[in-house]
């Protein structure tokens, strides 16, 4: 290696020509349309793995010598799984970097697939579902960190719509392939689907998306610090009550695609293919309704279209339940019901975490994790009531949308009181201010 000769101190000395040169800087990894891609792709690992089975679940029951409430608790497991994993996986990827624990997460996505796909109780399946869900959340968590260490501004915001717009879809590609797959091999040619699809996902992320969290930005985990976040966000009247809104929202769309398979079938006397297309409806009244409230709420204000959206969803509801009770529920009084109350729901969705993480402006990533398992808590704890009475009517659901509607609205308006009430929120142990104002310091988590 050649070397320099300098002066130091009065004394010449040779040193390294390595030694000068200053040091190499990598340029971080591109969001290009290739990665960007196979991001979206990711973004329907969540949803497809959700729901690819419903159109079999009273299939799933009869194989499996359980009721179709009990065959429910498959979509709870899985719920609770990604409830635990919006927690876990958040914290890990900041400390690992993305791609190591994206394909952690779909390996081990991989693995459980394996283990419902080969179930012999339901108590095997719901304890795959429950690791199909931890590993599915890698994926979402994963993606969105990924283009926010890449893109900024107008690129970013392009980005998310693309993978907010995938995220919508993947309910509508489920059950569709459900549906095709249940003549093939029954439901288990579903979870056989979903193994395979686990596999190419895991190829694909394993080729194509880099690590974009250089060693340099990782952190550990603090576990105090992140339980002291937790404890200040718990003590915040206005960030519980947004929270709790949000999550019985979530909980009330839940019971409907838990419930949604034996209703079309049972109730509504459809077959597979007619449940497909009520599931469709429901996935674009989903989509819509998000569409539709973007400007709305841009133009009037998160606040008043959280109010709105939950008086359309409850209006809707109330009348599904008379219809449910009174034994007149229709494939088209179920449409007209079923569609306003869902594309509201949607709209509260966006409405209430917009509200929610604005309280959580000093601690961001663990107010988007926290507001994740209450969500996806509360969904798995409702969701199996839609279904409590069997498979041959669907007033449990309906009233079991209806409550969660309702309770969304209380918790909403207990949200607005308790936020602006100066005693229900957290103030700084220094200075006596409110978190919201950053007296925290900087505090990326």
């Amino acid at each position: 290696m050649r070397t320099l000769s300098i002066r130091r101190g009065g004394k010449r000395v040779k040193v390294s020509a390595a030694r000068r040169t200053a040091p190499t800087t990598h340029s971080p990894p591109v969001l290009g349309a290739g990665l960007l891609t196979v991001l979206g792709l990711l973004m329907t690992v969540n949803p497809i793995a959700s729901n690819i089975y419903l159109p079999g679940l009273a299939q799933m029951a009869a194989d499996l010598g359980v009721t179709v409430a009990g065959a429910q608790f498959a979509l709870t497991g899985f719920l609770l799984g990604v409830a635990v994993g919006q927690l876990v996986v958040g914290a890990m990827t900041d400390s690992l970097g993305r791609r190591r624990v994206l394909l952690l997460g779909l390996g081990l996505l991989t693995a459980a697939s394996a283990l419902v796909l080969l179930a012999p109780t339901l108590g095997v399946l719901i304890l795959g579902r429950v690791l199909q869900g931890f590993g599915s959340s890698a994926a979402v968590v994963v993606t969105r960190a990924v283009v926010s260490d890449t893109a900024r501004g107008a690129q970013a915001a392009r980005a998310y719509s693309v993978l907010m717009g995938m995220l919508a879809a993947g309910p509508l590609f489920g059950p569709l392939l459900g549906t095709l797959l249940l003549p093939l091999g029954g439901w288990r040619a579903t979870f056989a689907a979903l193994l395979v699809m686990s596999v190419l996902y895991l190829v694909a992320a394993a080729l194509a998306v880099p690590e974009t969290l250089a060693v340099a930005d990782r952190s550990p985990v603090r576990i105090g610090r992140l339980l002291s976040n937790y404890r200040r966000l718990a003590g915040d009247g206005g960030y519980v009550g947004n929270a709790l809104a949000m999550a019985f929202g979530f909980a009330a769309l839940v019971t409907h695609v838990s419930a949604s398979s034996f209703v079309a079938q049972d109730v509504l006397r459809t077959d597979e293919w007619g449940f497909t297309f009520l599931y469709m409806a429901y996935a674009l009244a989903v989509m819509a309704g998000s569409a539709v409230n973007a400007p709305l709420s841009g133009r009037f204000g998160a606040r008043r279209m959280l109010v709105i959206s939950q008086a359309i969803a409850i209006a809707a509801m109330a009348a599904m339940t008379v219809f449910a009770l009174t034994g007149t529920l229709t494939v088209a009084t179920f449409l007209a019901t079923v569609i306003p109350a869902c594309a509201a729901g949607s709209a509260l969705l966006a409405n209430a975490t917009t509200l929610t993480l604005a309280r959580a402006a000093f601690a961001a990533g663990s107010g988007a994790a926290l507001m994740g398992f209450t969500q996806f808590t509360m969904g798995s704890l409702i969701s199996p009531l839609g279904g409590v009475l069997g498979p041959a009517t669907a007033a449990p659901m309906a009233l079991t949308m209806l409550a969660s509607f309702v309770l969304s609205a209380v918790a909403g308006a207990l949200g607005v009181a308790c936020g602006a009430t100066p005693r229900c929120r957290p103030r700084c142990p220094k200075t006596g201010e409110s978190p919201a104002s950053g007296c925290f310091g900087p505090n990326p988590s």
